[in-house]
Parts: C-alpha cells; structure tokens; sequence
C-alpha cells in the first residue's frame, strides 16, 4: 500500500517545548509509526536565523530561519516563497498546519488553496486577545475576523483541540470541524513508586510578564495565606519579583515525571480562555494525582468537578486556597481524585486513539 505524505507545518517543532509542539511531534510520530505515513515537517527554526534540514525519529525536518518576531510570532517575508519550492520538491499528497500563532499556517494555506492540495488546520487556542492591550487587539481583531477565516476557509477540514475551541471560539464552522485533543504518553507519564513530599504543590508552564494569563501570581498570592505548603514551579521565566517559591528550571520526559510524581497536587490557575485544554493536567492525571484549574476556557472539559479535581473561579486567590487545603486535609479524596483521573486518561487520552482519529480525519478529506 502507498505510504501517505503528510506536510506538517508548524510555527516551532520538537524539540522545543510547548502544547502545540508537542501535540504535532506526537501525532505526526504515531501516524508514521501507525498507519503508514510519510512525514514532512516545516517550521521556523527557533534556535537560529540559519536553514536547516535534518531527519528526526524518521521525519524530515525543514527549518526555516525567521526575520523577526511579533509577541511569540516568527515572521519571514521569504518564507512563502521556501515553503512553495518546498511543497513542489516534496508533493505532499496532504498538507496539516497548526495554528493559532497566525502568518506559516496562512501562508500554506493560500498555497495549499492554490496548487487544489488538501488542507487540515489544526487549531490549539481560543481568541488570543489579552486583557488591557487596546492596540494589539485592534490588531488581534483584524487577524481572527480577515485572515483567520480565509484560512478556515481554505481548509478541507477542521481540528480543534478541545470542545471548549470547537463549542465556542469556532463555533461558526462546526459543519467542517472535529475535535482531537492533545494525548499522554501512558507509558512515560505513570505513576512511580516514590515517596510523596508532604503539602509540595506543583506550576508547570513559563511566567513572566508574556504568560501572566498562567495565573502563577495568584496561586502565589494563595499559598501566602496557607501554613507549611511548598510551591515548586517548573518552567523558565523572570523570577526577580517572585520570592518563597522553588524554582527548578525546564523539566521533561522522565524528570518531569519524577516531579509530578513526588507533588501533592498539580495546579493550573490561569485567568484566560487562551487556556483551550491544558496538557498538564492530563500529565499529572496519568501520574494519579488530583488536580485543581481554573473555570475558564478548555479546563472544565478536562477537570471533572470534584471528580478527579477542583475546579476554581480565575482570579480568586481565596478559592484556590480553598481548595488546597480541602484536598491536602483529606488525602482520601486526594487518593481517589487521582485514581478518577488515571481512569478519564487511559479511556480517551492515548496517542494511538487519537492518532487514530486523525487518520481517519485524513483518509476522508483525500477521498472527497
């Protein structure tokens, strides 16, 4: 049987860290590993202003060197033109592109719209406009009213990463729409055989002034008021301002683990529907351990209230001091939240389900 080439482009790819990259290294890596793909993969290269091409677990990688950057976008006016040589030099039968950090997904699109190649966008986040930023969501605005719909437009089909971006932020185009969330590895991301440390509260995600929608200011200001609670914080950022918090720099694959492992809970208070799921919940669900995010955007479609973890209002220090203590002062609720959880990940958070979906997703857009 023919192998199928997919063209992945993406704004960053694995290595680097973040949802999206992962979400596009783990799906293109089961698919070929699966269902007998061919895995092309344009990106910006995020390390330096230098072309790049490489083969990485058996996918071609291009990595194109960005002009500049607005906010977390890469730019290159040259690369409409690379990505076309590219798409001509390759003749991908299939072209999948992730969004929502705008300017390469737009551009393979129009050239995917051009050259009748079918066309999946991929869609990780809710609206990105930020809170008192008038000017940069005049220009937030302009993009997901004009440009964004072109691209929706342009494309055969739909993937939205949660129901919280298919329900609501793209609720115009549910006729053309599916969702596929974001998976764990369950053989990596288990639960381990060390010993818990006592009230250790667990923030993965970076922080800063560019991530303040993470909400790690207000579970600071939380566990202010709590006795005896010990707040580490796994990511990278400007730590100058934020003082009593352990600090422990970027973690992943079995380090990350380790550290989930060894937390009494994990949290993700953030404050924006820019939050369209949170993959570190599922993380620390497969680890067996309760979870408390904030009711906001994707996290009630993950968090179970009560259930496997505590849902919280965004914003409101008091009510997540609330519910950490409700769960450290009870650690047979806390044992049976992370046995719910473990449950929710390995019925209908796989890889290879959700991989699966996305084959099928593929398989019919090629026949239309």
């Amino acid at each position: 049987m023919k192998k199928i080439k997919l063209l992945v482009v993406t704004p960053y790819f694995y290595p680097k860290i973040g949802g999206l990259e992962n979400y596009a290294f783990n799906i293109s890596k089961n698919l070929m590993k699966n269902y007998n793909y061919e895995i092309v993969v344009i990106t910006s290269n995020y390390e330096s202003k230098e072309y790049k091409e490489e083969i990485l677990e058996g996918m071609k990688i291009y990595r194109l060197p960005y002009q500049f950057k607005i906010s977390n976008t890469p730019i290159s006016f040259k690369w409409k033109k690379q990505i076309r040589e590219i798409i001509e030099k390759e003749k991908p039968d299939v072209i999948n592109a992730h969004s929502p950090v705008p300017f390469i997904s737009d551009v393979s699109s129009r050239i995917a719209h051009k050259k009748r190649i079918p066309f999946l966008l991929t869609y990780h986040a809710g609206s990105m406009k930020k809170e008192n930023a008038f000017f940069k969501n005049l220009i937030i605005k302009f993009y997901e009213n004009i440009t964004l719909r072109k691209t929706i437009n342009y494309s055969d089909k739909l993937v939205c990463c949660s129901d919280f971006v298919r329900n609501e932020f793209l609720k115009d185009y549910k006729n053309k729409s599916i969702t596929i969330t974001p998976a764990v590895d369950i053989k990596l991301f288990k639960p381990l055989d060390l010993k818990e440390e006592k009230n250790r509260v667990l923030f993965v995600g970076n922080f800063g002034e560019q991530y303040l929608h993470k909400g790690l200011n207000y579970l600071i200001d939380a566990l202010g008021k709590s006795k005896g609670i010990k707040l580490v914080v796994i990511g990278e950022g400007d730590k100058k301002q934020i003082k009593e918090v352990e600090f422990i720099g970027i973690k992943k694959g079995k380090e990350l683990v380790e550290e989930i492992n060894k937390s009494s809970i994990l949290i993700l208070p953030s404050t924006s529907n820019a939050e369209s799921f949170g993959m570190v919940l599922i993380e620390a669900m497969a680890c067996k351990k309760p979870v408390i995010g904030s009711n906001i955007g994707g996290i009630p479609y993950v968090i179970d209230n009560g259930v496997n973890g505590l849902l919280v209002p965004p914003k409101n220090s008091q009510a997540l001091t609330d519910a950490i203590t409700k769960i450290l002062s009870n650690p047979k609720l806390a044992k049976q939240m992370g046995e719910n959880g473990y449950k929710k990940v390995k019925d209908g958070f796989t890889w290879d389900e959700l991989s699966n979906k996305m084959d099928k997703i593929i398989q019919e857009v090629l026949r239309k």
